[in-house]
């Protein structure tokens, strides 16, 4: 699971729908509250959570093509 916020829901889903992310899920969160939970300081910062929230990984910044091998790296840690 992705972690992002935005200004409003549907801008979330325009970064969902233009850059074809699937996997892993975007949680979308306005408050802020998971940010701090998971010590998320900027944007364009993300970490992937196993499917019951209780661990991460290692914060990953930006989101790129470069950056795809990386994160799919961090998600085998979940297998």
């Amino acid at each position: 699971m992705g972690l992002g916020a935005q200004d409003d829901f549907n801008y979330a889903l325009r970064f969902v729908n233009s850059t074809g992310v699937r996997t892993p899920t975007m949680l979308w969160d306005p408050s802020f509250t998971t940010w701090r939970e998971y010590g998320i300081t900027r944007n364009s910062s993300m970490i992937l959570l196993n499917s019951d929230l209780t661990e991460g990984t290692e914060s990953l910044n930006g989101f790129s093509d470069s950056q795809q091998q990386r994160i799919l790296d961090q998600l085998e840690q979940f297998s």
